[in-house]
């Protein structure tokens, strides 16, 4: 193992396990050093009792694991880290590898080569289809809302973590990519589309029947707090008598916009709680300013409304500005920091918990609909939101005098 090697693994690993924080996990670096068992005595009493397991094992494995290929040695630092990762059991704290690292920026920035449609990961590691962007490639094929996508290119997503499964589905714009999928009906389609350049419409706005304005939020990017804004202005200037906000599929994004957001319908009081490993809280109050905070409002959620959708959710209903409407949401309760390591490959690590407004704590649970409304088989394959016409009831019972 080349000596460049055996730092850049010990930086991982002191990152991961032996710091606070991560500009003192590189400070202490020199304390570790990675063929254990080679270590002059008196460096090796210093070391905890748990790295000498690991250098151990990596030894035996250098010595004697029998190859007809040098062996992957980024490969095992991978591996290493995401088993490391994953014993802290849980799910939101993630190692990305560079290219994985790389595709989570392009998510927020909005702007990627792919086919168009918003994905949750299904326990077996499938990928269903719960929102197709107009005019991208998925839409133009024939994928539907409730599709699960079973393989790509012929290779299967079961047990694949979700940035994998993603990554598979994006690439160069103007390549090819077959899909194999299962329809609520268990039909088996396979379909064939060509990348494109991906601009992910953040907001969409219109007005429908009867005077009610809709507004759907697709995720909480960098460019989400301007953009919904600027919508709610062009839907306000229609004299609307009562709003729609769809959250359905929005799997998050910044805390920050979150609480922006949240402020343009919340004239005060609280968006959410934060709690530390300490048990320090935050409060994270509505901001001034807010341009539609009076008209009548209900919200829809489904079990792809995760992270900081969800805490817009709970922020409008716990300060009874609208009711939720549809289906559990997805029960991401957590804040993440993101921080690229020294290969560029990147560590997202749970660093607080978020409560809504009551005190109410998600992680793993969703917020439940005040109505609940799933969508039935029979639904989807009719291309009929129920959910939408239960909430345009609901806002017309609260305009009738």
């Amino acid at each position: 193992m080349s000596n460049w090697h055996k730092w850049g693994l010990v930086a991982l690993v002191i990152v991961l396990v032996g710091s606070t924080t991560f500009a003192a996990g590189f400070g202490v670096g020199c304390y570790v050093w990675p063929a254990y068992r080679h270590l002059p005595p008196a460096v090796a009493e210093d070391q905890p009792e748990e790295f000498a397991v690991f250098w151990e094992a990596w030894q035996l494995i250098e010595d004697r694991f029998y190859r007809e290929e040098p062996l992957d040695q980024k490969a095992m630092t991978y591996g290493a880290v995401r088993g490391m990762v994953a014993s802290l059991g849980d799910r939101h704290t993630v190692f990305l590898t560079p290219e994985e690292g790389d595709m989570f920026d392009e998510d927020l920035k909005g702007e990627f080569g792919g086919i168009g449609v918003t994905v949750v990961s299904t326990d077996e590691g499938y990928l269903r289809a719960t929102r197709l962007i107009p005019g991208a490639p998925a839409e133009k094929a024939g994928v539907r809302p409730g599709d699960l996508i079973l393989e790509v290119d012929g290779n299967s997503l079961r047990g694949l973590a979700m940035p994998a499964s993603i990554g598979l589905l994006r690439g160069t714009i103007g390549t090819e990519v077959r899909l194999l999928l299962r329809r609520p009906d268990d039909e088996l389609v396979e379909l064939a589309l060509t990348r494109a350049l991906i601009e992910i419409p953040v907001v969409e706005a219109r007005m429908l029947d009867d005077g009610i304005a809709y507004l759907a939020l697709w995720e909480c990017s960098g460019r989400a707090t301007r953009d919904l804004r600027a919508s709610l202005k062009q839907l306000l200037a229609e004299e609307p008598r009562a709003l729609l906000l769809d959250l359905r599929g929005n799997p998050g994004g910044y805390l920050d916009t979150a609480v922006q957001i949240a402020s343009e319908f919340i004239n005060d009081g609280v968006v959410l709680l934060e709690r530390d490993r300490h048990g320090s809280e935050t409060k994270h109050k509505a901001q001034s300013g807010g341009i539609a905070t009076d008209l009548p409002l209900a919200v829809l959620v489904d079990g792809a409304t995760a992270s900081a959708a969800e805490i817009i959710a709970g922020a409008i209903r716990d300060n009874d500005r609208g009711l939720l409407i549809g289906e559990q949401t997805f029960g991401k309760g957590s804040v993440q920091i993101s921080e690229r390591l020294s290969d560029r490959s990147s560590l997202r690590v749970t660093i607080m918990r978020w409560y809504t407004p009551s005190g109410q704590g998600i992680n793993g649970e969703g917020l439940t609909p005040d109505i609940v409304i799933e969508l039935s088989e029979e639904d989807l394959l009719a291309e009929r939101d129920v959910q939408l016409e239960e909430a345009m009831t609901y806002l017309l019972g609260q305009l009738s005098p």
